[in-house]
């Protein structure tokens, strides 16, 4: 027990001398503290002038073939042939032969038919002949009378008329159906679908193929009433530019009609525009565009860096003091590089209208700040 008393004690001496020691230093290193001023942050900005500009009006749509056609059988047989131009997705030209049907049947019946004209033709002969000797003798007898039309053969002669125009079309009536047993390709295409195979057997109306035109493209468009009023009123002078997804131009188009009526789902007006076929066009039927339409001028207004745009719709800019403000910006045009907004109120008056290029979240309208021009 008293040896714990006497290290505990001498454990206590040496503290009290640990501490007199470190109280008794004295600290011989000056410490400086300078003020530092405060850094502004710095802001890029470009200067806006208002002035009178032009945008573009861009829009989905879909490209649509012209024409799309299930070719149906007009005559009925067995179907002997497919050509092989005519399998689903090869590429067709207008007139070119697709299938071949049996026409036996119908070669007989044309036949048939030009016998009957030809007996039509001779029997018209024989009354023609009857007419004129009977109006020969009328008048031998009686040369200052009109011969009554009994008496001359005239309703025959009519009747052996009518006959010879009756065998006439029941000919072309054979000859359509012996044409409809090769089916035609109506319009240059593709083939989408065949719907039948070599020997089957097709009735009238069947369908054989389906076709998609593949030379005249068309594009539907719908545009709201603000999008109406932006839209060049002259606009069949100006072509739309088509762009693929990818962004990348790949054709023109010219509008050919439009804004009679709005479609009654959608209530929107709709422009009809027509590809123009060159010979960089490369669009497919069934592709989704998107479609820019010439804007008309618009007065008194700013283009600005798409950029200077904020999530929230806002227009940061400086006043003559350096300091941010800001106000809600009224777009009229945007596309990937830049803006078209109204002038606002608050930019009238200001000299040289500095719009900050790229607003951070942390801005705050009254910040001071250190103002730089863009590209410095």
């Amino acid at each position: 027990m008293s040896k714990r008393i006497v290290w505990l004690s001498a454990a206590l001496v040496l503290l009290g001398a640990v501490g007199t020691y470190v109280l008794s230093l004295e600290d011989t290193s000056d410490v400086d503290i300078e003020e530092k001023e405060v850094a502004l942050p710095v802001v890029s900005y470009v200067t806006a002038q208002a002035n009178d500009n032009t945008g573009h009006i861009s829009v989905f749509a879909e490209v649509r073939p012209r024409w799309t056609a299930d070719l149906k059988a007009q005559v009925s047989g067995k179907l002997l042939t497919v050509a092989p131009q005519a399998l689903e997705g090869k590429q067709v030209a207008k007139g070119e032969a697709m299938a071949e049907l049996e026409k036996h049947t119908y070669e007989a019946q044309l036949e048939d038919a030009r016998y009957q004209q030809s007996t039509a033709e001779f029997n018209l002969k024989k009354k023609q002949n009857k007419h004129i000797l009977a109006l020969k003798n009328w008048r031998a007898v009686n040369p200052q009378e009109e011969p009554p039309e009994m008496a001359v053969h005239i309703p025959e002669l009519r009747v052996a008329e009518k006959a010879l125009e009756a065998a006439v079309q029941k000919v072309k009536v054979a000859q359509y159906d012996v044409n409809a047993t090769t089916i035609k390709a109506p319009f240059s295409g593709f083939v989408t679908k065949r719907h039948v195979s070599i020997g089957q057997s097709i009735s009238v109306g069947d369908t054989l193929f389906t076709l998609l035109d593949a030379e005249q493209l068309d594009i539907t468009v719908s545009l709201d009433k603000d999008q109406w009023d932006l839209l060049e009123k002259a606009w069949r002078e100006f072509p739309a530019k088509i762009y693929n997804s990818s962004k990348e131009m790949v054709g023109l188009a010219k509008i050919q009609r439009g804004g009679g009526f709005l479609d009654p789902k959608s209530r929107r007006y709709q422009l009809f525009l027509e590809v123009v076929n060159t010979p960089e066009t490369s669009i497919l039927p069934g592709e989704f565009v998107t479609v820019e339409l010439q804007s008309r001028t618009v007065q008194d207004s700013l283009k600005l860096p798409a950029t200077a745009l904020t999530q929230e719709g806002f227009i940061w800019f400086l006043n003559n003091k350096d300091e941010l403000q800001r106000f809600e910006a009224d777009v009229i045009f945007r596309d990937d590089t830049d803006i078209i907004v109204h002038m606002p109120e608050v930019l009238r008056d200001l000299g040289e209208k500095r719009v900050v290029q790229l607003p951070m979240a942390a801005f705050l309208p009254g910040q001071h700040v250190a103002p730089t021009p863009a590209g410095h």
